[in-house]
C-alpha cells in the first residue's frame, strides 16, 4: 500500500505542482466567464442563467477539455521521457503503477472542477440572483458529482488510450468529444451508446435541467434511471483500467 500512495502522490504532483493546473482551471472558468459577460449585458436571472446554459457548457466542453489536459500526459510524459521503464520494471504489478498514476491524476482534477462549480455561485451573488443560497449550494453539488463521475470514466479512458495507442491526443478527442458529446446529443437510439447520454440523464435529474431550456442538450425521447446511469460510467470506468492493465502487459515500455 505504500508503494501505491507513493505513486499517488508522484501522479498527483506531476499534474498538479507549480502552474500546472492553469491552464484547466483557465478552461473551466470560461463558462464563468460567459456568465458575468451575459450578466453584465441582460437583465437575467443568475440561477437560470448558469443551470440552462452554462451547465450544458460545462458538460459539453470543459468536462472532456479537461480529462484530456490532465489525465492524458500521465503516461505520455513518461513514455516520451523514458520514466515509464523505471516504473514498469520495479517489483510491482503493472496495474498497480497505472493505478496510482491514474487516482493521482484524478485527485488533481479535483480543485478544476471545484473552480468550475464556485465560479459561477460567486458570480450569482454577485449579481445578487433572487435564488436562496440552498439552492445554488445544491446545484453546485449536482454539478460537482456529476463532473466528478464523468471525470473518473473520462480519466480511465483517457488512461486506456495513453497504454494502448502512441496518439492519444486524436483517439481521445474521438472518443471523448466525436463519441461522446457530439453523438449522446443526436436525436435517436444512438445516443444511448454514449456515455454523454448518461451523464445527461443524471443532470436531468440531479440539476433541473430539461431539453426545453437549452438547445445544447438534444431531446432525450428516454431518461435512463439513475441507478443505470452510475452502473454505466462506474461500469465504464472499472472496464477501462482492466483494459489498461492488459493493453500494459502487451506495450514495450522502450
Amino acid at each position: 500500500m505504500n508503494s501505491l500512495f507513493a505513486l499517488i502522490r508522484f501522479s498527483f504532483g506531476r499534474r498538479a505542482a507549480g502552474m500546472r493546473l492553469l491552464g484547466p482551471i483557465v478552461i473551466a472558468l470560461l463558462p464563468t466567464l460567459m456568465m458575468a459577460l451575459v450578466l453584465m449585458e441582460k437583465s437575467m436571472d443568475a440561477f437560470d442563467l448558469y443551470r440552462s446554459f452554462m451547465v450544458p457548457a460545462t458538460l459539453y466542453f470543459v468536462l472532456p477539455l479537461v480529462c484530456m489536459f490532465i489525465m492524458l500526459p500521465v503516461l505520455s510524459e513518461l513514455y516520451e521521457k523514458g520514466a515509464i521503464g523505471y516504473l514498469f520494471t520495479r517489483p510491482q504489478p503493472r496495474w498497480k503503477v497505472l493505478t496510482g498514476l491514474y487516482c493521482g491524476a484524478l485527485l488533481a482534477t479535483l480543485p478544476v472542477f471545484l473552480a468550475s462549480v464556485l465560479g459561477p455561485i460567486l458570480i450569482g451573488f454577485s449579481f445578487s440572483s433572487p435564488t436562496p443560497w440552498n439552492k445554488w449550494i445544491g446545484l453546485g453539488l449536482g454539478v460537482f458529482a456529476l463532473l466528478f463521475l464523468a471525470g473518473m470514466a473520462y480519466g480511465a479512458i483517457c488512461l486506456f488510450l495513453g497504454v494502448k495507442t502512441k496518439r492519444p491526443i486524436l483517439w481521445a478527442f474521438i472518443w471523448l468529444v466525436g463519441l461522446g458529446s457530439t453523438m449522446g446529443s443526436l436525436p435517436g437510439d444512438g445516443q444511448q451508446y454514449s456515455l454523454h447520454y448518461y451523464l445527461i440523464s443524471l443532470a436531468y435529474r440531479w440539476c433541473g435541467i430539461t431539453a426545453s431550456k437549452t438547445d445544447l442538450f438534444g431531446p432525450l425521447e428516454t431518461i435512463a434511471p439513475v441507478w443505470l446511469c452510475l452502473l454505466v460510467l462506474l461500469g465504464m470506468t472499472a472496464l477501462m483500467l482492466l483494459a489498461s492493465s492488459w493493453a500494459a502487459k502487451k506495450r514495450d515500455i522502450l
